[in-house]
């Protein structure tokens, strides 16, 4: 990742969503110590638990949705980048902490906000929407083929007893889903939840035009996605800047020219077999990378 992203050894790099700071410390023992970093993350709680020793930079951590990228920088006096990274995997230990209610192995209550500043929860959307966006998100987000039945059954169980848990939700699912495929079933659930509460694709979205923007030419925006819906959005954006559409005046003979950026990886960049085994999570891991050229 690091190798793809660094361009300027004295620049100023972006880790879009900081975490445990893992890739922020890659990128430091790839920088000269002139370099600065900028790590930007929605959940406060990583931030202030990260332990800055070893990292020779100028380090600074907002606390922030990526989506907001241009704002947190220029607060700081940054008008232009050198690169920017968006991991745009869970981070295990939040996955884990049953009290912040992302998985569906652990009870706990239905939260699922990576900001914990803002007021909507997983509680609220499944106790609040109608059965139709229920319905809409199950299948737009989690591409759940049971998306109607399971949102009129969300809806029917709402009517006696308001959904609190991640038990209540795995229950309802585990009703309609036969048991052999019910681990495939719940993380699709889990996850369409999930975006909606985050806003997670709206936010990509943002994050990938405002990262552009951001970026001297030369400089580079790095993505790594895990399912195939964040990653689509990924490959279009990049593919619509690759490409543009030619002026009138030449669209009888040439229907695109370059656009203002070249990609870098042409298809994306997964994880070597003794990578997986080091970390099996990573195993849907596809990075894109693309280069601004104006």
């Amino acid at each position: 990742m690091v190798t793809s992203l660094v361009t300027s050894k004295q620049g100023i790099y972006v880790d879009g969503t900081f975490g445990k700071g893992g890739h922020t410390r890659a990128l430091a023992a790839a920088l000269n110590k002139s370099a600065t970093l900028v790590g930007i993350d929605q959940d406060a709680s990583l931030l202030e638990t990260f332990d800055q020793s070893g990292i020779a930079q100028s380090l600074h951590l907002v606390h922030a949705n990526f989506e907001n990228l241009d704002q947190a920088l220029r607060a700081m006096g940054i008008q232009q980048v050198n690169g920017i990274l968006f991991d745009l995997g869970l981070n295990s230990a939040t996955l884990e902490d049953a009290a912040r209610g992302f998985s569906f192995d652990r009870n706990g209550p239905l939260d699922m906000r990576f900001d914990q500043s803002k007021s909507l929860t997983a509680a609220k959307v499944l106790n609040e929407y109608d059965e139709k966006s229920l319905s809409k998100i199950l299948f737009e987000y989690g591409e759940e083929k049971a998306a109607r039945k399971m949102a009129a059954a969300i809806t029917k169980r709402r009517k006696t007893t308001s959904l609190e848990t991640t038990a209540d939700l795995r229950t309802i699912v585990a009703e309609l889903t036969p048991h052999k495929y019910l681990v495939k079933a719940l993380s699709r659930v889990f996850q369409a939840i999930r975006i909606e509460v985050n806003h997670e694709f709206e936010a990509l979205r943002s994050g990938l035009e405002k990262g552009l923007d951001l970026l001297v030419p030369g400089g580079r925006l790095a993505v790594i996605s895990y399912h195939s819906l964040e990653d689509r959005i990924v490959k279009r954006y990049f593919q619509s800047q690759a490409l543009q559409s030619a002026p009138p005046e030449i669209q009888p003979y040439q229907t695109t020219v370059p656009g203002r950026v070249k990609l870098v990886t042409r298809k994306p960049i997964v994880p070597s077999v003794e990578e997986i085994k080091e970390n099996p999570r990573a195993r849907s891991a596809k990075l894109r990378v693309v280069e601004r050229i104006s």
